[in-house]
């Protein structure tokens, strides 16, 4: 209360009011009612400014959020267009799920869009980070669970070659659905999982600055080599899957073990190969496939693999033991699919020679 100058606070005027004697202060009457505008409340806020708010708010303060949530974001997040499939799940269980973790909207682009990303819609930098890490071991689990897509090879071709994988497949008596053809005889360095357009050119760019090192691994000498004794990857011949024969070169040099070892190192190193899928070893198993089972159509139940009798093929008394020799002239990037002519689709190649 504000005390009017002038007034003698020792000896200030006295009213009577039912009795009761009262000293005045000041001019204000004091038995006046507040006003509409000196609220309690209005007065607290302008003396206490410093203090939060405890009147009720106004409808419009009752929306108000803080401006990172108020406004929705929009931005594109990593996704191979071939594991797109994966970021939805069955009925749209995993996209569903994702979204309610992190309180974002998911756009996964149609097949015929071709993009590698998906949309996000977010109001928090939290929510988009959160849904990132979810993304990502979406991918990585996906990309375990899908086959490869893509090999890198060597060739392994030549008259010599063909006509005697033509005499083995006449006298193996086997079924010859899962005969190798000539045309796609090949010694493999290692396989990848390319679900996108940038991924196989990323491929393609390893391949193609690991050709620089050839020639000194080569050492100036062509790659000569002979394709021979006849292996399986299995301890038993009459209940096989693989049969392979094995590749060196002729000079018995250790060249080309060095050649595909570096290769698969390249890329193992860039992130597109790994030594898991290598038998978990750094060597390369110099081989080339004859045989095997999961080129035809099994009847075996799911879960096992259809197996062959091999051991009169292993036995000295078979007729072809040597298949012949080659010079390995390109080291090839294929898809894992083939073309009208029954070959592998190549991406692309280095030379050899």
């Amino acid at each position: 209360m504000q005390i009017d100058e002038g007034i003698d606070i020792v000896c200030p005027d006295i009213r009577v009011v039912n009795g009761a004697r009262y000293r005045i202060l000041c001019n204000t009457n004091i038995y006046s009612l507040p006003t509409k505008q000196s609220s309690t409340c209005a007065a607290a806020v302008d003396v206490y400014d410093d203090e939060p708010n405890t009147c009720k708010l106004s409808k419009k303060s009752e929306t108000t959020q803080p401006k990172e949530q108020q406004n929705a974001q929009f931005t594109e997040l990593p996704c191979p267009r071939g594991l797109h499939k994966y970021v939805v799940g069955r009925s749209g269980t995993v996209k569903k799920r994702l979204e309610n973790e992190t309180g974002t909207m998911i756009d996964v682009p149609r097949p015929r869009d071709n993009k590698d990303y998906i949309r996000v819609k977010y109001r928090t930098e939290d929510s988009l980070s959160s849904l990132q890490l979810r993304l990502e071991r979406v991918i990585s689990s996906a990309r375990r669970k899908e086959a490869p897509t893509h090999f890198v090879c060597i060739p392994v071709a030549s008259e010599e070659i063909g006509s005697n994988l033509k005499r083995f497949q006449e006298t193996c008596k086997l079924d010859p659905r899962m005969i190798q053809i000539e045309s796609k005889l090949h010694l493999t360095i290692g396989v990848l999982k390319c679900f996108s357009p940038d991924e196989i050119k990323k491929a393609t760019e390893v391949l193609n600055g690991f050709a620089p090192k050839i020639a000194y691994i080569k050492r100036g000498k062509p790659l000569r080599a002979e394709m021979g004794k006849l292996e399986i990857m299995n301890d038993d011949p009459s209940a096989a899957n693989v049969l392979y024969a094995e590749v060196n070169l002729s000079d018995e040099s250790s060249r080309l073990q060095e050649l595909a070892d570096q290769c698969l190192e390249e890329f193992v190193n860039a992130g597109l190969m790994s030594y898991e899928q290598n038998r978990n070893c750094k060597d390369v198993k110099l081989h080339c496939t004859l045989v095997n089972t999961r080129w035809m159509k099994s009847t075996a139940a799911p879960g096992n693999r259809e197996t062959v009798n091999v051991t009169d093929i292993l036995s000295e008394s078979f007729p072809v033991k040597n298949f012949g020799k080659c010079v390995l002239a390109k080291l090839e990037l294929n898809e894992m699919t083939t073309d009208r002519t029954g070959c592998y689709v190549s991406v692309t190649s280095v030379s050899l020679v």
